[in-house]
């Protein structure tokens, strides 16, 4: 039996997905993690809130420790700002979106290797009842596991092909989708003035092959270098270079 697992904690999704895997994998010990990007609007105190309500579902079969929070701007800023122009010329398309929730999980990865390589548990998903998000793709949920086993941790992903019903069978029927969790200024912006979202799956695939995964693997092997007494990695760099290559 698994004992510790780190809990990636936003709203409803990501609390389901902490309660799946407890009763999947037989975790005793949860430490939630709060990342920020550095776009969040709302209340600050909602996760906190998320983190309360997955200790009252899980009771005592799990012990949910202090959270902590996570915040890293200039990796977020080279993997889904600085070379926005070179990345929508060289691929076709380009959010914001993209790339964050790679940035996301990367930031658990230093907390995982301090804890003996704990797995990290998300509550993304392969489809929302319809509703595209670009931040949560096949392929990119697929990368970002691969990534995360480049750096030896397992990304766990209880509720990835669950519908919203689903969810609401774990959490409960009164938390809404979105509801109760921090929003970002940069929602929508893929979003058509329909409410139709444009997504070149083809053009999306050499994104994910020809950047997302190879900066992915690259952050990681820059961490690992300044484990073993390396300079502090410029994540610019590090992504110009991929994009060079």
């Amino acid at each position: 039996m698994e004992s510790l697992a780190i809990a990636e904690i936003a709203g409803r999704d990501s609390v389901a997905a902490a309660v799946a895997a407890v009763r999947e994998h037989g975790f005793t010990r949860l430490l939630p993690t709060i990342a920020l990007t550095g776009t969040e609007t709302g209340d600050r105190r909602a996760p906190l809130r998320a983190i309360d309500t997955l200790a009252g579902l899980l009771g005592d079969a799990c012990e949910v420790l202090e959270p902590i929070t996570l915040s890293d701007p200039a990796l977020w800023a080279a993997m889904n700002a600085r070379h926005a122009a070179v990345i929508r010329s060289r691929y076709g398309s380009w959010s914001p979106c993209l790339a964050c929730h790679l940035y996301l999980h990367l930031l658990r990865v230093p907390v995982s290797w301090d804890r003996g390589n704990a797995p990290v548990i998300a509550g993304e998903r392969d489809s929302h009842d319809g509703r595209i998000k670009l931040s949560q793709l096949p392929a990119g949920i697929d990368s970002s596991i691969r990534v995360l086993a480049h750096a030896g941790v397992e990304l766990i992903e209880p509720i990835r092909h669950a519908s919203g019903a689903d969810v609401a069978d774990i959490v409960g029927a009164g938390w809404e989708q979105d509801g109760g969790q921090l929003g970002c200024v940069l929602s929508g912006n893929y979003v058509e003035l329909d409410g139709s979202v444009r997504h070149d799956e083809a053009a999306y695939e050499r994104y994910v092959s020809g950047f997302f995964e190879p900066v992915g693997n690259a952050i990681v092997d820059a961490w690992r270098a300044r484990r073993d007494g390396g300079a502090t990695p410029d994540y610019a760099a590090i992504v110009g270079a991929i994009l060079a290559g």
